[in-house]
C-alpha cells in the first residue's frame, strides 16, 4: 500500500499537509462513524496511524521513499505475496538452505506486522520489506536468472539484514510461540 496514496498526497508533500491529510482520513474512518464496516474502519485507522507514523518522521519518510523508488512506485503486495514469496523460496531453496528459516521468520513477521498484529518499528519494518522485495524481485542489481551469481546479491542482503534484526526475529519468535500457545 502507498502511503502518499491512501492519505491522497504526493511525495513531495509539507509536514503540515501530511498531517491534515492523515486527520481528515482518520476522521472519514474512524470506527465510530463507520459502524455498517467496523472492521474494515479499525484496520484503515490501524494503517492511517502507521503511514502517518512514517511520513511524519524525516529519518523513516526518507527510508519509505527509498524503498518506494526501488519498487517503481508499484504496490508492495504486487511483490510480497504469500504466492510469490513461496516461488521464490522454491526455486532458491538449495542457495539459502542455510539461512530458510530465518527468511521465512522475516516474511510471517512482516505479515503479522503490516497487518497489526506485532508492533514493529516502522524502521524495522521498512528495512525488512525492503530486503524481500529485493529478493522476490528477479531484476535487481545482479538479475537471478544468471545462474548462482543471480541469487549471491540477494543472498548478501538477506543475511544483513538477519544478522542486524536477530533480537527482533527471536523476540517475534518467542511471541508467536506464546500466541499459539494461547
Amino acid at each position: 500500500m502507498d502511503y502518499y496514496e491512501l492519505l491522497g498526497i504526493d511525495d513531495n508533500a509539507e509536514p503540515d499537509k501530511i498531517k491534515q491529510a492523515y486527520r481528515e482520513k482518520l476522521k472519514e474512518w474512524h470506527p465510530d462513524k463507520n459502524p455498517d464496516r467496523l472492521k474494515k474502519a479499525e484496520e484503515m485507522t490501524k494503517t492511517l496511524n502507521i503511514a502517518y507514523g512514517v511520513l511524519s518522521d524525516p529519518q523513516q519518510k526518507k527510508h519509505y521513499d527509498r524503498i518506494l523508488s526501488f519498487s517503481d512506485g508499484k504496490d508492495y503486495g504486487q511483490y510480497v505475496n504469500d504466492a510469490s514469496f513461496s516461488s521464490k523460496i522454491n526455486h532458491t531453496s538449495g542457495a539459502i538452505k542455510h539461512i530458510i528459516k530465518d527468511v521465512k521468520d522475516l516474511y510471517n513477521l512482516t505479515k503479522d506486522a503490516l497487518k497489526g498484529n506485532y508492533n514493529l518499528h516502522p524502521v524495522n519494518l521498512g528495512i525488512i520489506a525492503g530486503g524481500l522485495i529485493y529478493f522476490i524481485i528477479p531484476t535487481d542489481i545482479i538479475p537471478d536468472f544468471i545462474p548462482f551469481v543471480g541469487l549471491v546479491d540477494d543472498i548478501a542482503l538477506l543475511t544483513t539484514i538477519i544478522r542486524s534484526m536477530q533480537g527482533e526475529l527471536q523476540k517475534y519468535r518467542n511471541w508467536k510461540t506464546q500466541d499459539e500457545n494461547l
